[in-house]
């Protein structure tokens, strides 16, 4: 398809009048997917990882300024599944509990105090077949 000069001017015409409402603005937060580090290289050696050293599902103060500031309204919020449902348990057997509370608590800051909507996912270092 060949864009012409008379399609060119009616887009110019358009594009004045042209507006939209963003309802919802989204940020992922780089969270609890990482910190899996092995000095060996060998995946998930370095599960589980220590919260809040290794890492952390978000930072307050960034949901502040992306919220507050920057209107954002959807926060996805990472997990790494052997962290949530640990191959010790029997993935997907049951819950860590202390790892679902932290991840609750940031689910619970972006809800419940900036009132925005999460968006939960999550990752593997499991190998795909």
């Amino acid at each position: 398809m060949r864009f012409s000069t008379s399609s060119a001017a009616l887009c110019a015409a358009l594009l004045p009048g042209a507006s939209a409402t963003i309802y919802y603005a989204g940020v992922a937060q780089s969270s609890g997917e990482f910190g899996v580090w092995s000095a060996t290289s060998t995946k998930g050696a370095g599960l589980p990882g220590r919260f809040g050293v290794e890492y952390q599902f978000i930072s307050t103060s960034g949901v502040d300024v992306m919220t507050d500031q920057h209107k954002v309204n959807l926060h996805r919020v990472a997990f790494l599944l052997e962290r949530m449902c640990p191959l010790s348990y029997g993935l997907g057997a049951k819950f860590n509990e202390t790892h679902f509370d932290h991840f609750k608590q940031a689910i619970d800051y972006i809800t419940k105090t900036k009132g925005a909507c999460p968006s939960p996912g999550f990752s593997s270092v499991l190998p795909s077949y």
